[in-house]
């Protein structure tokens, strides 16, 4: 049997790992995708870094390779060329990078209106966050993952989860959309924010907060808070900090919390308690500020030099432990402690600014009620009010994915158990239908199996 999709050509404009991703599982099921890289002289050494040791030159398999510069008149020809034969564009770009190479969809649609396009990015394509902020990265899309540590351990863990959360929504979205462009002929635009893909795998949790969320977006009357409100008024300070101490006793005794996940070392014995979620890199490690926690970006030499000079510890750089991003991996502890020590004099939002002025992507580590309150949620309309079967209405986070700029439809609302039942056998058979939905009792089929 052949691969789903052999004969279906991709071409992958991508530098983060959500694309990546996306074309590495659309590869999987035996898609042609062609990754175009830029033709600079140290590609060769960017792949001896750690990251591509590990999980990036591994979202590269059952891939092709064309090096094009966009920059040039002779690489966008050649681009615009090879997207022409192609059934699916993925770009994982800053919104409008492919604008000045005549690579958007409209453009391409117009020649190619069977064109399925898909475009990843950090907050989506439009909103107040879709303007690229200097160095304030697609990682922002985790913050609210990232507050919310397992078994109240702190610091949050630093989970890959927006980069998995979109391509994996990408891919199913491209799937689907094929599906319609061989049937129909047209094609569409699909639009993949990181922020919603992340929410949306969160639902459960997020939910917790979607109607204080939804309130102050306007979707819900003050009335319908009244409940929740009287609630967080009967927790009192004590109970809060007595709770904050508590989790953070937890963390310490099971060993959690204290560095990046993503940054114990592939050779590394694992203690009690801890677990592994990458390789042997220290991308992304959170620390304590004086009143809270942030991420930073640890793995680039410049983005380590930078910070070295923002705290005044230049030193740092002769360090052998932390000379480059395996060694400050393979001593995160101290490093932690090092920079810590500086951190903890300051509060968050201070070291943010100065971080963003020198160039180091950073991010605050914030929570699901704050993420749920933010104006680009609140934009996308990502939180809408649903209709439980007891007629209460709850709200809850949609399907981040738009087509041709529009959010999926709601058709139904969740139905109670068997509520359809006599209209669908009436699809099977109009008589049968009949009986069951003239019934006004619940109907209970049963389905025997037999072992022998």
């Amino acid at each position: 049997m052949n691969a789903p999709l052999t004969g279906i050509r991709v071409i992958e404009f991508c530098r983060g790992a959500a694309g990546a991703y996306c074309g590495m599982l659309l590869a999987d099921m035996g898609a042609d995708v062609i990754m175009v890289d830029d033709p600079v002289d140290d590609i060769s050494n960017e792949f001896q870094s750690t990251i591509s040791e590990s999980a990036q030159v591994g979202l590269r398999r059952n891939k092709r390779s064309v090096a094009l510069d966009l920059l040039t008149l002779e690489g966008r020809s050649l681009a615009q060329t090879l997207v022409r034969g192609a059934d699916v564009v993925i770009e994982c770009l800053p919104p409008g990078t492919l604008a000045h190479a005549g690579l958007t969809y409209d453009a391409l649609s117009t020649v190619q209106p069977h064109l399925v396009y898909v475009s990843i990015s950090a907050f989506g394509q439009d909103g107040p966050r879709s303007v690229p902020q200097p160095g304030v990265p697609a990682l922002e899309a985790l913050r609210g993952m990232l507050g919310v540590a397992p078994s109240g351990a702190e610091p949050p863990r630093d989970l890959p989860i927006a980069d998995l959360a979109a391509g994996l929504y990408a891919a199913f979205s491209v799937s689907a959309a094929l599906v319609a462009a061989k049937q129909q002929g047209v094609g569409v635009h699909i639009d993949v924010p990181m922020l919603g893909a992340t929410l949306a795998i969160a639902a459960l949790r997020a939910g917790d907060a979607g109607a204080e969320a939804a309130h102050r977006a306007g979707l819900v009357p003050a009335a319908a808070m009244a409940g929740a409100e009287a609630g967080n008024a009967a927790q009192t300070d004590a109970e809060v900090s007595t709770r904050a101490r508590q989790r953070r006793v937890l963390a310490d005794a099971a060993g959690h919390g204290k560095v990046s996940p993503l940054a114990v070392p592939l050779s590394a014995p694992l203690s009690d308690g801890d677990e592994r979620f990458g390789g042997p890199s220290a991308p992304w490690p959170t620390f304590r500020a004086r009143d809270g926690y942030f991420g930073m970006d640890l793995d680039a030499q410049t983005h380590w030099e930078a910070i070295c000079a923002l705290v005044h510890r230049v030193d740092l750089l002769d360090d052998p432990r932390f000379g480059s991003a395996r060694e400050r991996a393979r001593h995160q502890a101290a490093l932690r402690d090092v920079l810590e020590a500086v951190f903890v004099l300051e509060d968050r939002d201070a070291w943010l600014a100065r971080l963003v002025a020198v160039g180091v992507p950073c991010t605050e580590i914030s929570t699901y009620s704050r993420v749920l309150s933010d104006p680009q949620v609140a934009h996308m309309g990502w939180v809408r009010p649903m209709v439980l079967p007891s007629g209460e209405t709850t709200h809850t986070i949609v399907s981040p994915v738009r087509l041709n700029g529009q959010s999926p439809v709601t058709r139904l609302d969740p139905p109670a158990p068997g509520a359809h039942t006599g209209a669908i056998i009436a699809e099977l058979d109009a008589d049968l239908g009949a009986e069951f939905g003239a019934s006004e009792r619940p109907v209970h089929i049963s389905v025997r199996t037999s072992t022998s």
